[in-house]
């Protein structure tokens, strides 16, 4: 067992000092591409050649300023707050745990009584 710590030991200082070379020496610092160099192979020049023929991309802004944008209305439906449950949802039932805040009842979450049998039963949807 003591030769598997020294082993483990040794291993980490040689990854602490490789990362430690790596980052502080500044040889893992250089750019993958430089412009400095002239191209040393086909793909990078084709690259290259492509890259100098992208154009900035522009966009047409008139259409802010044309009457059938303005004219859009909006018509978000607005959410009414409703207060919080339980303090712990997953808390078993009990008469301590019972003591809830009120919570607002949707109108689609209300009960339906059932014209036949006379019973209600909560709605979920209509399902």
């Amino acid at each position: 067992m003591k030769s598997n710590t020294i082993l483990i030991i040794v291993i980490t200082v040689i990854v602490a000092g490789s990362a430690y070379w790596f980052f502080f020496t500044g040889t893992g610092n250089e750019p993958p591409l430089s412009t400095d160099a002239p191209p040393t192979n086909q793909a990078q020049l084709q690259f290259e050649t492509l890259v100098g023929e992208l154009q900035p991309i522009s966009f047409n802004v008139a259409i802010f300023s044309d009457a059938r944008f303005n004219v859009l209305v909006d018509i978000t439906t607005p959410i009414a707050p409703e207060s919080i449950g339980r303090l712990d949802p997953l808390a078993p039932i009990s008469a301590a745990s019972a003591v809830m805040s009120p919570v607002a009842v949707s109108p689609a979450m209300s009960p339906v009584t059932n014209p036949v049998s006379g019973t209600s039963s909560p709605a979920l949807g209509g399902y």
